[in-house]
């Protein structure tokens, strides 16, 4: 029953998805596309110093500050449109009116929940990747690639685990997005629990777990940096410029990626919890 909720999920919502990462992939190409203008428009801006005409370059300029601005909206259009659609899946479905019938369904609060958060973490992943390779096609249509390879690679011939890191980097992000979601639907869950209206007591709920969540990571994350580097009175010397020389900073980079790592996946799984408890026992479809 998991797998028909969640490829009911993925069907009601690619839809959305495709058309938007499909708007967003034009209007990328449509800036990679503007580039060569800045060379037109600087050529032409010359001629025109040189002939005294003003006009020369203004046009492509206007063309590459415009699409520079459909970039930024869009980028902004997919972190907001992706939030939306995580909040409005989850509370139309499982805490609003059609509560009624997707609690009657032979499935368990536990599959609800995992069906919407899997779906809403691969959407979340997915706009993140679709960003950030939007951001190096721009930097590589801007003729500049080379130099931040070049950057890239010697970052990583410095004599520092980066593999390591890295790997455990990307852990904490993808845990970091189920622990962002489950957030999200541990303040609507508690939310019509708190007051009457259900969007201002998510809100409520949501502000408070923010809250406790940032206590608690700040907690942990200070612990870790105790732990890695020792105690403050003993972080003497240059950080990152001397990273061969003090092992210790590298030691403390492993406890602070770790302390983020699980403070993230307690924060998961706190809300995780949290979440199915609400549904369970004080569900308020009223």
């Amino acid at each position: 029953m998991l797998s028909t909720l969640f490829k009911h999920e993925m069907k009601a919502t690619a839809k959305t998805f495709l058309w938007l990462y499909a708007a967003f992939i034009i209007i990328v190409v449509v800036n990679m596309i503007s580039n060569p203008f800045m060379a037109l428009s600087n050529t032409a801006s010359s001629i025109a110093m040189m002939g005294n005409d003003s006009t020369g370059g203004a046009f492509p300029g206007t063309i590459r500050a415009i699409a520079m601005a459909l970039y930024s909206l869009a980028v902004v259009a997919m972190i907001v449109v992706t939030l939306v659609i995580i909040i409005l899946r989850f509370f139309r479905n499982l805490l609003g009116d059609e509560g009624y019938l997707w609690m009657t369904l032979p499935v368990t609060r536990e599959q609800h929940v995992l069906a919407k958060l899997l779906v809403s973490v691969i959407w979340t992943i997915c706009s993140t990747v679709l960003i950030i390779l939007s951001i190096l096609m721009l930097i590589a249509a801007t003729g500049y690639f080379p130099e931040v390879v070049e950057g890239i690679r010697h970052f990583f011939s410095l004599d520092l685990p980066l593999g390591r890191w890295i790997t455990i980097g990307v852990i904490a992000l993808i845990v970091s997005c189920f622990a962002g979601v489950l957030e999200l639907y541990a303040a609507m869950a508690i939310g019509p629990n708190i007051i009457k209206n259900r969007v201002g007591g998510s809100i409520l709920a949501f502000i408070i777990i923010s809250i406790a969540t940032q206590f608690a990571t700040s907690g942990i994350l200070l612990g870790a940096v105790r732990v890695g580097f020792g105690p403050p009175g003993s972080w003497t010397g240059p950080v990152f410029s001397a990273y061969p020389m003090y092992s210790n900073y590298a030691a403390g980079t492993d406890s602070l990626l770790i302390g983020c790592l699980i403070s993230t996946a307690v924060i998961a799984v706190v809300c995780w919890f949290l979440t199915v408890f609400m549904l369970k026992r004080k569900l308020n479809l009223a």
